[in-house]
């Protein structure tokens, strides 16, 4: 029988990347604390002062994941402060925590919007110092409302900031195609290769313009654009951002094997971005519902999750045939006010692994979840003989994490 035990940390791999569930603004602590001054780049995008409650849609079950069909919404986080001066208390905490992760080369970006950004520029001239300001990227997209008393508030503010003058950054790494011919009464002409260009002379000099030539990003992004409600990055996630924007924030920054820490990670978009970079990550967030869907989002083969569980009487059943033989799920009774009537037997269960207690930490040997790819759930494992005791860690469709522990009868 499965027996439900409190186990916070959970791993796979070696555990290199890091999903913790904590409050990234608290004081440097625990294990977060060993990474000060390693981190090449911090990226956070905090609450905005909105004064909203943000939820989560989560497809349910086989069909749910299969269909892509609407979903119930859960709680994901508030956005609410008792007054200016405590969320800028917040923020002030998770800029100082940002600068004291930051290494000599690395590089700050904070996301904010209209309700913030000009609160984040003065924090951050006073944290990092006014010389070392970088840019404020306008990222400007066209998606919800118009408004009809002012100009309509489409864009979000990426403020960049250096620890040190001696920061990295590599613009080439971002290169752009070029999608139109300059003019400015440029001459069109086309050389000896046949390569096109458009040509200017200007002060005693001549300046060429390849077509096919490269341009890079400046300050102002308007070929990113927000993601639409059946974007198939969704997440289900409120205020995702796009994979595409934190790569063109991420890349000139890192190099193969640099750590990126993201202190309210939420969906995980910096997490993904950092991993296909090939980089290392830490991914931390107050809400538990954050770290489990950036976890769930990446999937890491190489990661350590610090997440709390859930002490309830929500019962795993299944069978374990011995050391070395077959795992099976049966049955698994979580409830929900916001789950619909199941349409078949473990239709709650949205992920679970099999590995083995040792000491508090639970090893992970398999990790079986519901993707769009893979809406059905495998149920049985082959679990190799080893140290520990046998245990199943599950993850439901509220997004809530509990272990168990196999006890012979």
């Amino acid at each position: 029988m499965f027996e439900a035990v409190n186990v916070v940390r959970e791993q796979r791999g070696q555990g290199r990347n890091l999903f913790l569930c904590a409050d990234g603004s608290a004081p440097l602590s625990g294990l977060l604390a060993e990474y000060a001054g390693q981190a090449q780049c911090v990226y956070i995008d905090p609450p905005f002062m909105t004064g909203e409650s943000f939820t989560r849609r989560r497809r349910f079950g086989q069909s749910g994941w299969k269909s892509g069909r609407p979903t119930p919404e859960y709680p994901a986080f508030t956005d609410a402060y008792d007054s200016r001066e405590s969320y800028l208390t917040f923020l002030r905490h998770l800029l100082e925590n940002a600068h004291a992760l930051l290494r000599p080369t690395g590089v700050l970006a904070l996301h904010l919007d209209w309700h913030t950004s000009a609160y984040g520029r003065l924090l951050l001239d006073e944290i990092f110092g006014e010389n070392a300001f970088l840019n404020e990227i306008i990222w400007a997209y066209e998606s919800g409302g118009r408004a009809r008393k002012f100009f309509s508030r489409k864009h979000d503010t990426i403020l960049l900031y250096a620890r040190t003058k001696n920061y990295r950054f590599d613009l080439q790494r971002v290169p752009l195609e070029r999608t139109e011919h300059r003019k400015n009464h440029m001459r069109r002409r086309v050389d000896e290769d046949g390569r096109a260009y458009s040509e200017i002379r200007t002060g005693g000099k001549v300046y060429r313009y390849y077509d096919d030539a490269p341009v890079y990003p400046g300050d102002v992004w308007t070929d990113i654009s927000h993601l639409q409600q059946r974007d198939p990055e969704r997440t289900g996630y409120a205020t995702q951002k796009p994979l595409k924007l934190l790569d063109r924030i991420l890349r000139p920054v890192v190099q193969d094997g640099d750590l990126v820490i993201d202190l309210c990670c939420g969906s995980g978009t910096a997490m993904e971005a950092a991993l296909a970079l090939n980089c290392r990550c830490v991914g931390v967030d107050l809400s538990p519902e954050a770290i489990l869907t950036t976890a769930h989002r990446v999937n890491s083969q190489d990661q350590t999750l610090i997440c709390p569980c859930t002490m309830d009487d929500t019962r795993l059943e299944g069978i374990y045939t011995g050391d070395g033989g077959m795992l099976l799920i049966t049955g698994f009774n979580a409830t929900h006010p916001a789950f619909p009537k199941a349409e078949q037997a473990l239709d709650v269960l949205e992920s679970w692994s099999a590995g083995r207690l040792v000491g508090d930490v639970f090893v992970a040997a398999e990790t079986f979840r519901r993707t769009p790819h893979t809406p059905e759930l495998p149920v049985f494992c082959l679990l190799p003989p080893g140290e520990g005791d046998v245990a199943v860690s599950t993850v439901d469709a509220a997004g809530r994490r509990r272990v168990y522990k196999w006890v012979n009868e």
